[in-house]
């Protein structure tokens, strides 16, 4: 059975399937801005990672679909400077449910 929503990537491009069908998508190129936000400041909750296209388009992927941790790794890979998953919590120091963890620079 296919998962309702299931986040692909690969070293160029990045989706979102619905039932087996791309819902939205984009390439790593276009990545101007990655932020991710959590439910509840200092503690667990769902996190969202929010990608700022060029064009105006927005990406948004939470970490309770399948495919979150090949989405990071690829992000991590294709977009220089990306903060380490490792340090986004510590970069926001808690107080912060909102952190950028990429800044594309000309």
């Amino acid at each position: 059975m296919i998962p309702i929503d299931m986040l692909v990537a690969t070293s160029a491009d990045f989706a979102l399937l619905r039932k087996g069908r791309p819902v939205a998508s984009g390439s790593w190129h276009a990545v101007r801005e990655a932020r991710v936000s959590r439910e509840r400041p200092f503690g667990i909750g769902r996190v969202t990672l929010t990608l700022r296209l060029g064009e105006g388009g927005v990406f948004t992927a939470t970490d309770d679909a399948p495919g979150w941790d090949d989405l990071i790794e690829a992000a991590e890979q294709a977009l220089p400077g990306w903060l380490p998953y490792r340090d986004w919590w510590r970069a926001g120091a808690g107080e912060e449910a909102i952190v950028v963890v990429y800044t594309h620079h000309d």
